[in-house]
């Protein structure tokens, strides 16, 4: 990869909007059209949810090619490689969701090294949005807390790697790892 970017942050706090920034400003100065994409990991499983995605793709300007993927990440960013600049991928938390909501016992733990190692091969920026939910409480079921556990570990995974991580708190970005913002 390129360049690698960790956003988190809790929910509404500014991270798929500094993302999109941040995507912005990691475009080759040197393309007249950059190829941006946004890989959307949502699902319109209800009204409200088809609500929110509707809003998401209305703070995109046109110049972003959206792809939607719920559960074939590691497989959408292979499809990507020569055909991208910059991918924000939007987000892995609701990805992760997913993939447990196929079956209670999937092992997500090698699904979260299997993106990892997707993210390694490919010739273009990749920016990683996720929600931080480390600092609640420790989840009172086995399923909850393999998702919290593989979550966490995952974030540490991708912040040792990452050029930058940014940590979103009302709409500001506080640079956790990284150079100037």
């Amino acid at each position: 990869m390129k360049h690698l970017t960790l956003i988190l942050g809790g929910c509404c706090s500014g991270k798929s909007k500094f993302a999109l920034e941040r995507g912005q400003s990691q475009c080759p100065l040197d393309l007249p059209k950059p190829r941006k994409y946004y890989l959307a990991t949502a699902q319109a499983l209800d009204e409200e949810m088809a609500s929110r995605i509707n809003a998401q793709k209305k703070q995109r300007s046109a110049d972003w090619i959206t792809l939607e993927e719920s559960i074939k990440v590691p497989d959408a960013f292979s499809f990507l490689n020569k055909r991208a600049d910059v991918v924000v991928i939007d987000c892995v938390t609701l990805w992760l969701s997913h993939l447990l909501m196929i079956k209670s016992d999937y092992d997500i733990l090698t699904e979260a090294e299997i993106l990892i190692a997707a993210i390694k091969r490919v010739d273009f920026s990749v920016i990683v949005v996720s929600s931080e939910i480390g600092c609640g409480i420790v989840p009172a079921d086995s399923i909850s807390r393999l998702f919290a556990d593989t979550h966490g570990l995952m974030h540490q995974t991708l912040a040792s790697l990452a050029d930058e991580v940014y940590f979103m708190v009302a709409g500001i970005p506080m640079q956790v790892k990284g150079g100037k913002a």
